[in-house]
């Protein structure tokens, strides 16, 4: 009798299971299938798929350019090469923040004495790229982009005929264009930036003894070389 009930017991639990196995079919559902029934947006799920298997996550990268001063500091400080880098991470396709930094270092000449001048600069940055289906092929392939952030500079001044250095720092506003074409496709991009950048040096209301103002702003004009994960 129990041998019995044995057999009915393993018999009653293979037929449970493949009923189960049987029936998982029938409840199965795909991944993939039009979420507008369960009140999701189907375009922002479309973007967001376009956004993980085809955008760009992080980017780092270099760049070197050339700096130049506006105003009547213009007048006093030449032309100066500026070295840098940064680190984008992406939000979206569009949205992405920027951390950067840059170096430029000048000749002045101000009431008959020389010396020289560096321009170091902490920014944070806001980018948008002009990304849209509407967009010419040419348009979309360089990637262009607008941006605006702020941050600290640092200016330090060294003359030539003292041993003696001064510094001054100063909040700023930055804003300014770029474009960026791929040289291996959404991996490493060759671009061309440009920005204006407005300073708040502390002696900007002072002259020199020969009646030049010390106003005046910059002018940032770099190659990009990135490199996206």
């Amino acid at each position: 009798m129990l041998v019995c009930y044995s057999n009915f017991m393993v018999k009653s639990f293979v037929f449970l299971i493949l009923f189960c196995l049987l029936a998982m079919p029938l409840y199965a559902q795909d991944i993939f299938e039009d979420s507008a029934g369960y009140g999701y947006e189907t375009k922002q799920q479309q973007e967001d798929e376009i956004f993980f298997y085809e955008s760009r996550f992080i980017d780092i990268g270099l760049h070197a350019g050339a700096r130049a001063f506006t105003g009547g500091l213009g007048t006093l400080i030449g032309v100066g090469p500026s070295f840098g880098g940064f680190f984008t991470y992406f939000f979206t396709k569009r949205f992405a923040f920027e951390i950067s930094i840059d170096d430029s270092f000048h000749q002045f000449l101000i009431d008959g004495k020389r010396g020289t001048v560096s321009l170091l600069d902490f920014l944070l940055r806001g980018k948008y790229y002009f990304v849209s289906e509407s967009y010419s092929r040419a348009l979309t392939f360089a990637n262009p982009y607008m941006f605006l952030g702020g941050g600290e500079f640092i200016r330090t001044q060294a003359r030539d005929d003292i041993a003696v250095k001064n510094q001054s720092n100063a909040f700023g506003a930055e804003g300014g264009l770029g474009f960026e074409i791929p040289i291996k496709q959404r991996q490493v991009f060759l671009g061309i930036q440009g920005s204006y950048q407005w300073i708040n040096f502390p002696d900007e209301n002072r002259k020199t003894e020969r009646g030049t103002p010390l106003n005046g702003d910059c002018i940032n004009i770099v190659a990009t070389l990135t490199y996206s994960f």
